[in-house]
């Protein structure tokens, strides 16, 4: 009876963790370069939420006056109908693109989102844009 019980639990426990893998689990990604923007020519983002890591990404484009661009993301937890940030990466680079992608270990049962902020630097003027991205 006890070996029963246990080929249960871990049929039960295979069919959760391959469901996981296989479905609902995948990235958003947003791309808004129509937007009319002075100094960002576009941007984008995405979170791909696995069964033991969500990887996020984040991309800036500046126009040909742009000097450097810094990109800043937040993983973002949903607890209790509200997201909070569990990780902050940031980078700026003396270019006109940047890319990063971070990851970190999560829970496969919870909910997580991507907050990116994207700023393009031209001289002393600067342009921001905060957006999401959604796991499924």
């Amino acid at each position: 009876m006890r070996i029963k019980v246990i080929a249960i639990v871990s049929l039960v426990m295979a069919y959760v963790i391959l469901i996981s893998t296989f479905s609902g689990y995948g990235f958003n990604s947003f791309d808004t370069s129509s937007e009319k923007m002075t100094y960002i020519d576009s941007y984008s983002g995405e979170i791909d939420h696995g069964v033991l890591t969500t990887k996020v990404r984040a991309k800036i484009i500046g126009k040909s006056s742009v000097t450097s661009v810094k990109i800043k993301m937040e993983l973002q937890k949903l607890t209790s109908g509200n997201y909070s940030t569990i990780e902050t990466w940031e980078q700026t680079v003396n270019s006109s693109v940047g890319s990063m992608e971070e990851s970190k270990i999560t829970n496969p049962l919870s909910t997580y989102r991507l907050k990116a902020t994207v700023t393009a630097y031209s001289g002393s003027n600067s342009e921001s844009k905060t957006f999401y991205a959604y796991s499924s």
